[in-house]
């Protein structure tokens, strides 16, 4: 049984610059986060933390949640 070997692909370079070195331009090139973008993560991260704050206490509220705390209290 003689075992046949698939024949050997060979690709040409279509580029003349090394992945390594894209990268390396890419993180050179990099700016830093505009001023704006900053301002409106933080404002998206309040409202979060706001919606989150309402959750809490909506949780809080229901007769299931004030069960179980109840339990935890009593040490159960």
């Amino acid at each position: 049984m003689a075992a046949q070997s698939a024949p050997k692909v060979v690709l040409k370079s279509t580029t003349k610059m090394s992945l390594n070195e894209r990268f390396t331009n890419m993180l050179k090139n990099k700016q830093p986060m505009p001023v704006t973008i900053r301002a409106s993560m933080q404002q998206q991260q309040q409202l979060a933390s706001a919606r989150n704050r309402r959750l809490a206490q909506q949780m809080e509220s229901r007769p299931s949640v004030q069960a179980a705390l109840k339990l935890k209290q009593v040490g159960v």
